[in-house]
């Protein structure tokens, strides 16, 4: 089901309605209450304004729809707390979310940064789904899924392409999980345990295709069938990736010899264990460049990564990700180019 197909049925999520209200200062304050405070206001003449927010709360997630009747501006500033996906069903938005500007329709959702400030137009004729996401349950999502600990913020594109590939599969996921719900057999009605994993599939998928500073990090790591002794030492180096090792160190820490410890990987990785390390460390300065404000010099996040030699580090990035890490800092803010994880592209040397 797409979400156009769910603009064809009756409004959505109507059992769960909120309030329908003709009067702006309330429906400010009643769609407050559920998201966050913010400053709205009519676009010129708001003669057929009349705010319709139908809300249904899950665990970490919830689903809504919400419809103006007339072009309003929104200002909520920092959302702080929750990720905002926003779909629309019908019409046109135009969304900024810190220095990206997106014009949203059915085609091309967005998803609004908890850290960024967010301004947005709405026009008359626009009605959204929106899945709200709360803060942390995606950043320990996230945490798990890259196996690392992620010291900033996950910071996603706002533009999301839900009309092909794998967002559009991402987004008819969610129209169903909607569908269900308004069936009475989605949210409000699946057991904890159901709720939970449902709940997990739409944030890891999310997380899993739509571009971020964290995209990178998220392909698997861990090769099928690859030994004890090297799920080991692989978890010991996600924990001290920072950290001044060496291979016996973590040899010992696996509880084999050097000689097993680089077979081993080069079976599962095709890396020597220090070329794994290597490219996580450049992995994580990857992150970092693109998560840290602008004005942090390039050297405090190379040694932050286990880098000791700068010059090195630029080469070494540059061989992965394809430019200099002070362009990475340049492009901060703008949206990233589709990739495949770096984990892929190896370099061969060490």
């Amino acid at each position: 089901m797409t979400t156009q197909q769910v603009s064809t049925r009756r409004e959505p999520l109507r059992a769960w309605r909120q309030f329908h209200s003709s009067d702006i200062d309330e429906a400010r304050s009643l769609v407050a209450q559920k998201f966050c405070d913010h400053r709205l206001e009519p676009a010129g003449q708001a003669r057929s304004f009349g705010t319709r927010h139908n809300h249904v709360c899950g665990q970490s997630l919830s689903l809504n729809y919400l419809s103006y009747g007339s072009t309003v501006q929104i200002d909520p500033g920092e959302l702080q707390d929750f990720y905002l996906v926003q779909i629309p069903i019908d019409g046109q938005a135009q969304v900024n979310n810190g220095a990206e500007t997106e014009v949203s329709d059915c085609r091309m959702a967005t998803v609004l940064n908890p850290t960024r400030a967010t301004r947005m137009t709405w026009h008359a004729d626009c009605r959204m789904l929106l899945l709200q996401i709360d803060r942390k349950a995606l950043h320990e999502t996230a945490e798990r899924a890259a196996g690392l600990a992620l010291a900033e913020a996950v910071i996603f594109n706002i533009a999301v392409p839900v009309s092909a590939g794998p967002l559009h599969r991402w987004a008819c996921q969610f129209a169903a999980c909607v569908h269900a719900t308004d069936a009475q057999a989605g949210f409000g009605t699946w057991s904890p345990l159901q709720q939970r994993l449902i709940e997990e599939q739409l944030i890891l998928g999310f997380l899993t295709h739509q571009q971020s500073n964290i995209r990178h990090l998220l392909s698997p790591r861990a090769a099928a069938g690859s030994s004890q002794q090297v799920r080991r030492a692989r978890d010991f180096l996600h924990a001290h990736a920072e950290d001044p090792l060496t291979v016996l160190e973590i040899a010992a820490e696996a509880g084999c010899s050097i000689r097993t410890l680089q077979t081993g990987f080069r079976q599962a990785y095709g890396l020597t264990p220090v070329a794994y390390l290597r490219d996580l460390r450049l992995d994580l300065a990857h992150y970092l460049l693109l998560s840290r404000p602008p004005e942090t010099p390039v050297s405090s996040i190379a040694y932050d990564c286990g880098f000791s030699h700068l010059g090195r580090f630029s080469q070494l990035y540059r061989d992965r990700f394809g430019e200099l890490p002070s362009t990475t800092c340049a492009a901060r803010g703008k949206p990233e180019k589709p990739a495949g994880s770096p984990l892929a592209r190896h370099s061969s040397s060490v």
